[in-house]
């Protein structure tokens, strides 16, 4: 298999991995229910169109703008869920100033690692996600 087809392969299941857990309800897995329709529909739709994009990217010709957006847009979003997920759960200042409604949306979901007071702390779906996007900008460096 060439690498090109590899990433957007990766690609492919990170945008419908999203998605899915996004839209369907998979308690305790995640918990969708504590969101508003509208929450949902802005959180699919944007990612979905960012995520989409850089699949269609890696799935034709590579240049210009379908070269470069997969290699800016893949660490941009790693480096958005560090910021938002593993920051705040390492970090006492931080998670702190961020003011998280952690509880309500996230305290029944299924943990693979302790869960620290007052902190945002990463539930399976959200490591999960950050392992397949960390595998699928390793696959995109890999392609280019």
């Amino acid at each position: 298999m060439h690498s090109r087809d590899v990433a957007a392969s990766l690609a492919a299941l990170l945008l419908v991995y999203h998605q899915a857990t996004t839209w369907l309800p998979l308690f305790p897995w995640n918990d969708i229910g504590k969101y508003t329709r509208k929450e949902l529909v802005l959180e699919a739709a944007f990612n979905g169109l960012l995520m989409g994009v850089g699949l269609a990217c890696l799935l034709v010709r590579n240049s210009g703008f379908t070269h470069w957006y997969p290699l800016c847009y893949y660490p941009f979003l790693l480096f958005g869920e560090c910021i938002d997920w593993w920051v705040p759960y390492f970090s006492d200042s931080f998670a702190k100033a961020r003011g998280l409604d952690y509880e309500t949306k996230f305290s029944r979901t299924f943990k693979l690692i302790p869960h620290k007071a007052d902190k945002r702390t990463p539930d399976a779906n959200h490591i999960l996600l950050h392992l397949l996007t960390l595998v699928t900008t390793v696959g995109v460096y890999w392609s280019r």
